[in-house]
């Protein structure tokens, strides 16, 4: 049974004010000054796994491929005691040539606020805020809103930790969609990352994380612990290789459907190489293939094939 909840815009405009309105309060107790803003527009090539229909009543996962569109913004500024304001705006379209029905338009807008406690040289604090709004041209999907917290620990030059708590609204359009996908998600991780000394490794990141997802209908419901990993390799000034890998275990509370009378699990797996040449003037290109899996106890949801991702970046401003 689907349990009503209150209307997300009763409370989220509160609760994004209020980090908005910390950040003001300290903005007039030290000034701070604007920095140039930045945009970077990225144009490519990318592997996303989607739900499709099959042509026979029914539907299931599968890896599309398909170009992507992205434009992203950065304003900042900074004040004398290491605070920093950054606004984010984005804009990102996905196009599917295989089925257009999944394409998508998310448009987002994004606030944070950096500051070091008693000018800590080695302890930051980050808050974010912000929401997203997803179309499938022209129909609204859903738009999420997040609140984030962040400490960023650098336990020496080349040692970091940042431990991060999460909370996410995704309010669905039932009327263009389906009903029972409201849900409340909450995130936890841990990235750590070391930079050895005297090697061509620029990075290496490790993150262990869970997310849990609670939606009005419980077979949308999940639990999901995983870990991500991450290396990158300078092969020359302009060049560098990264590799990275993730797997998660995602259970699900209810049963997924009337055919298949369980509740769903999933176990994923996925690694990638990519590699990226920049070039003056803010411009680099990238390409990247790798291999994802998906196994599930529900057979139209289990899916596996290779990935690619290439592409370019501009920086505009």
């Amino acid at each position: 049974m689907i349990e009503p909840v209150t209307n997300p815009f009763t409370r989220f405009p509160a609760c994004i004010a209020l980090p908005l309105t910390m950040i003001g309060q300290f903005a007039e107790a030290d000034p701070f000054e604007a920095r140039d803003p930045s945009w970077v527009a990225r144009g490519y090539i990318d592997t996303t796994d989607r739900i499709v229909d099959q042509g026979n009543s029914s539907v299931a996962s599968e890896l599309l491929y398909g170009p992507i569109l992205e434009l992203n913004g950065r304003y900042e500024w900074r004040n004398d005691r290491g605070g920093r304001i950054f606004v984010d705006p984005l804009a990102v379209t996905r196009l599917f040539p295989d089925d257009s029905d999944v394409n998508d338009l998310r448009v987002g807008l994004f606030g944070e606020y950096r500051f070091r406690p008693d000018q800590s040289e080695n302890t930051e604090f980050r808050l974010r805020t912000g929401v997203e709004r997803t179309t499938s041209f022209p129909d609204e999907r859903f738009r999420r809103y997040t609140l984030q917290g962040a400490v960023n620990v650098r336990h020496d030059r080349r040692q970091t930790s940042t431990f991060t708590l999460r909370y996410r609204y995704r309010d669905q359009n039932e009327e263009a969609t389906f009903d029972g996908f409201d849900q409340d998600e909450y995130l936890g991780s841990w990235r750590r990352t070391w930079q050895p000394e005297g090697s061509a490794i620029e990075l290496i990141a490790l993150t262990p994380y869970f997310d849990i997802r609670d939606a009005d209908a419980r077979k949308f419901s999940y639990d999901e612990v995983g870990i991500r990993l991450q290396a990158r390799y300078r092969v020359s000034e302009d060049v560098t290789l990264t590799g990275r890998a993730r797997m998660f275990k995602r259970d699900y509370k209810d049963s997924f459907s009337n055919a298949f009378d369980f509740e769903r699990s999933d176990d994923r797996f996925g690694v990638e190489l990519e590699w990226r040449k920049t070039y003056p003037a803010g411009r680099a290109l990238f390409g990247a293939i790798g291999w994802e899996e998906n196994r599930s106890n529900v057979p139209v949801r289990a899916f596996s094939g290779v990935t690619v991702r290439f592409g370019f970046e501009i920086t505009l401003l």
